[in-house]
């Protein structure tokens, strides 16, 4: 069960690169620290938190620290007081630690009922993308893994937001988009640092705003992600039928404007998916240095009250793909829905599926959605599919029962129904939804004959 979220609350934390490259960055969070949060809490009633992360690199490349970590304050004075004590200074080689820096914004004491927002300022990639000028080429040497990472901060809920300094990170540049998408966040290319402060309010509205529409919206969501799955559809094209429904109810949201951060179709579609460092280092193509971002394009001021455009529902999207999609069943009272086909019975059209996590209620889960048994593996009860199971407990309803899905017909003997279904092989009665009924019990097709 998804625990209760509130918008009013929010934990804000930064990941800070303090390496001496990054001294007008520090001084642009100092400067306006109270401003960012007197704007954020005027416009959104909230009550908020802030972290920070500090980090540098490694020893030998820097014998100072590698991170040092604030944890949350509601006192925004303590939190300008430890900006106040950053100095950008060392660094060694180019790559950073920023592993060992998300790895810290991970164990932070996140508010479950937050929205949760972290905010990565970076010139530099982490160790193990590129290793021609890489003192620790296999990566971060305590063994932490960004992209790893990045998919627990999205089980959590943490949004990540990369500020990506240009022009030194561009080469990197569709690395820290993926990571960012992981999360359901953006990356936002920089070449100014006085607009940092214009574009973290923007952000956290947006993201607050994002959140509301989740919460309230769920149910749609949901419904809209089990029809995408079982039609077999992209993340894109489900990103559009969400934009629809929300267009439809007429919700509205809060959006930065970021046109130059939008990721590109490798980021979301290869990056994003590598599974760890190694494997991406082993894909990835630097950002061609002639591809800057044009500076007149780096405006992040907020448009309030609009539509909610495809970018941001394939963000929704993506922090939705960690939602535990709730069965709709529960003992004997079934909710049907337009999708209450049996996994168990599902089209041929469907049977290539990936199973690369096992379900923690294992053969006894009683999700038989699409969209969960697509993602997770069921040992026995995937091996049982589509056959009827020794029935050794009766139904206490007998042949009275009225609960025909399958799931409950492979559990509970029905003597007297059971034989009757058997023999009835005659179909008289047409399925008014003809040969697109989505009904595939086999009460249902034994009953009704589909043209």
């Amino acid at each position: 069960m998804a625990s209760k979220h509130s918008s009013s609350i929010l934990d804000l934390s930064f990941a800070m690169d303090c390496t001496g490259s990054m001294g007008s960055y520090i001084k642009s969070a100092t400067d306006n620290i109270r401003s960012i949060v007197d704007e954020i809490v005027s416009k959104e009633m909230t009550n908020i938190r802030l972290a920070l992360v500090e980090y540098r690199d490694h020893p030998p490349q820097d014998t100072t620290f590698i991170t040092r970590v604030h944890n949350f304050t509601d006192k925004v004075q303590e939190m300008k007081g430890w900006l106040e004590q950053c100095s950008a200074q060392g660094g060694g080689d180019e790559p950073e630690a920023v592993a060992d820096a998300l790895h810290d914004i991970l164990k932070l004491s996140w508010r479950s009922e937050a929205t949760k927002i972290c905010v990565l300022i970076s010139d530099a990639p982490p160790h193990g993308l590129k290793q021609c000028t890489d003192s620790f080429p296999d990566g971060c040497p305590l063994g932490h893994d960004p992209l790893k990472i990045a998919r627990e901060m999205a089980e959590k809920n943490i949004t990540l937001y990369v500020v990506g300094v240009e022009p030194p990170i561009l080469p990197y540049r569709e690395f820290f988009m993926a990571l960012a998408h992981i999360t359901g966040g953006q990356y936002v290319p920089m070449m100014n640092a006085n607009l940092l402060a214009q574009m973290i309010i923007a952000g956290v509205r947006e993201e607050i705003s994002l959140d509301r529409v989740m919460n309230s919206s769920r149910k749609d969501i949901i419904k809209v992600i089990q029809k995408a799955t079982s039609d077999g559809v992209d993340d894109q094209e489900t990103a559009k039928r969400l934009q629809s429904v929300f267009i439809s109810k007429k919700i509205q949201v809060n959006r930065m404007k970021n046109e130059a951060g939008v990721p590109s179709k490798e980021a979301e579609e290869c990056y994003a998916k590598c599974a760890d460092m190694a494997d991406m280092q082993s894909k990835y193509k630097k950002t061609e240095p002639t591809s800057t971002t044009h500076v007149a394009s780096m405006d992040y001021g907020l448009q309030e009250e609009e539509n909610v455009t495809v970018d941001q529902a394939k963000r929704i999207l993506q922090k939705a793909k960690n939602w535990e999609i709730p069965t709709s069943q529960e003992g004997h009272q079934t909710e049907r829905k337009s999708f209450t086909t049996s996994h168990r019975s599902r089209r041929s059209g469907d049977t290539q599926r990936d199973h690369s996590t096992p379900c923690k209620y294992g053969s006894s889960c009683y999700d038989h959605t699409d969209y969960h048994r697509t993602k997770y593996y069921h040992p026995e009860g995937d091996k049982q599919q589509g056959m009827r199971t020794n029935q050794q407990t009766s139904c206490k309803y007998g042949s009275t029962c009225h609960d025909h899905t399958d799931h409950h017909r492979e559990k509970y003997s029905h003597p007297e129904s059971d034989k009757k279904e058997k023999t009835q092989n005659i179909q008289h009665t047409p399925c008014k939804y003809g040969s697109g009924c989505r009904d595939r019990s086999e009460y249902h097709r034994d009953k009704y004959y589909h043209a």
